[in-house]
């Protein structure tokens, strides 16, 4: 369940504040991001927060999702806050992979999806998981289509994509969300940060 939990919390858009710098790096982990000059950076407080406005067809899971979900490594959005349509967001988290060690980062991936179409409204797998590669390494990725709901019933029509990249006894999971018809922000812009990181190799 808590990786469920963390896959929620990195798809939906959310709306948070911004610093000055472009550039995101955690030496610890050896992971390097920059965003765009018009993007934001936020806190995982806000984001927590904005989890909390999301209608889920699954309301314990909702409940659950919002107690135990952790703090990403690094939240990025286009616009500040306040926003008034879904505002294209990218994420990332780290986490070990405890009982999933050796497992192919698709098959992850495909675990997932029978709880996506559970919880999300309208939920499309618009591509199955494949092979993908992210800062130089081996990774996998799937975008799935569905209807964000927020409780005064507004529906905003969802494209997220996921990323799941390998690192030793961990792996990196990247999260990103956009208007299927990309009026508020483009998908080719989630293109340009995944290009912009930098992932130290497991030594």
């Amino acid at each position: 369940m808590k990786y469920y939990t963390l896959v929620f919390y990195l798809l939906l858009s959310t709306a948070i504040f911004s610093e000055t710098s472009n550039d995101f790096e955690n030496i610890t982990v050896g992971f390097k991001v920059s965003k765009p000059a018009d993007w934001h950076f936020g806190t995982a407080a806000q984001n927590r927060e904005n989890l909390k406005r999301v209608e889920l067809n699954d309301k314990k899971f909702k409940e659950f999702m919002v107690k135990y979900s952790t703090a990403p490594l690094v939240i990025m959005t286009k616009y500040a806050i306040p926003y008034d349509d879904l505002n294209p967001s990218f994420k990332v988290s780290i986490k070990p992979f405890g009982n999933l060690k050796d497992t192919d980062a698709k098959q992850i991936l495909w675990l997932f999806i029978p709880q996506f179409e559970k919880v999300f409204k309208d939920f499309k797998l618009d591509q199955k998981p494949m092979d993908a590669k992210i800062g130089g390494l081996k990774a996998a990725y799937l975008r799935i289509h569905y209807n964000l709901v927020i409780p005064d019933g507004t529906t905003f029509p969802t494209t997220s994509e996921l990323w799941i990249v390998p690192r030793g006894d961990y792996f990196f999971m990247i999260g990103a969300g956009t208007r299927q018809d990309e009026k508020t922000g483009t998908r080719a812009e989630i293109k340009k940060i995944l290009s912009s990181i930098v992932i130290q190799a497991d030594k």
